[in-house]
């Protein structure tokens, strides 16, 4: 049996500290300004208490300051694109993170309940409907028939990620390419300094989970711009897969910083407003990013990937 999950802080408390970060950086905020509790309820329609809340969490993980009779103020800088992923998960995150690495690790079936949930891992009925509800909205599990519930398709494999970048390669171009692209300026410069700052980086002070989250921000952020709702929702879907567990730490150092380079080659043509070159660019990275995976046909799951299909 797994051991209990932790005290974590709760979700809706984390989901308003990450929306006060975003809130910094969209509004161009600066260290040391003040985050007035009565402006951020307003802004985000919730009661000053909630925001306090929130507050909290950010002054706990070092992100802020309480000075009495003066309130909150930012102590970390809001141009850095990795703050909202400085915070610990939640009880339901928490929870949903060690089931899908019991899947991953091939210790659970296709099929869970609810019931084998709170005997696996000690809990309430309501924190394992939380966790299994978290896990359907992370696209991780779908409806089964009666009380079952069944897991998707992982990027757990090398097919499945070959045929992860394959209907990429097919959908993410026509994205820019659809009337009606635009994307935020100021996402678009925020995206550009900080792949720029990695890229400056020595090879072996590479950090390979910033360069995982700039590549998925790089990523969203022609899916969230594309003039298509269609387009733009089913790619949004397919990186919020890409969030969780996969191969990427198989492809080389020197491979990453080249793909980092594309995402800005490709950034430049968006700023120019030239969105069929910036298209081609997004089409070749894409190609030459699945020519460097290792292939199927002669290359196994690396040791210590259990999977179960």
């Amino acid at each position: 049996m797994s051991t209990p999950i932790e005290k974590k802080p709760r979700t809706n408390h984390l989901e308003l500290a990450r929306r006060i970060i975003e809130f910094t950086q969209e509004s161009g905020m600066a260290t040391g300004d003040a985050l007035p509790e009565l402006q951020l309820a307003r802004t985000f329609q919730v009661s000053r208490t909630l925001i306090r809340a929130g507050l909290n969490v950010l002054a706990e993980q070092g992100l802020a300051e309480h000075q009495a009779g003066r309130g909150y103020a930012l102590l970390a800088d809001p141009n850095n694109q990795e703050l909202s992923h400085a915070l610990p998960q939640g009880e339901e995150e928490e929870l949903a993170a060690s089931i899908l690495r019991d899947r991953m690790a091939g210790r659970l079936s296709n099929s869970i309940s609810a019931s084998e949930i709170m005997r696996r891992y000690s809990i309430s009925r309501s924190a394992a409907q939380k966790a299994l509800s978290q896990l359907c909205e992370d696209l991780v599990l779908e409806r089964g028939p009666g009380q079952s519930w069944l897991f998707r398709p992982l990027l757990n494999n090398l097919t499945a990620l070959e045929e992860s970048l394959h209907y990429r390669i097919m959908l993410e171009p026509e994205a820019l390419l659809a009337p009606g692209f635009e994307a935020d300026r100021s996402r678009l410069s925020l995206l550009r300094s900080s792949t720029e700052s990695l890229l400056a980086c020595a090879i072996e002070a590479f950090d390979i989970e910033q360069f995982r989250e700039l590549d998925i921000g790089f990523h969203e952020l022609i899916a969230s711009s594309c003039g298509n709702r269609f387009i733009g929702d089913a790619l949004l879907h397919h990186q919020r897969l890409r969030r969780l567990p996969n191969l990427l730490p198989m492809v080389s150092v020197h491979r990453l910083q080249e793909s980092l380079r594309e995402h800005l080659r490709i950034i430049e043509q968006i700023e120019r407003g030239q969105l069929e070159i910036a298209a081609d660019l997004l089409r070749l990275h894409l190609r030459l990013s699945a020519a460097q995976r290792p292939q199927t046909a002669n290359r196994g799951i690396p040791q210590g990937l259990n999977q179960r299909r």
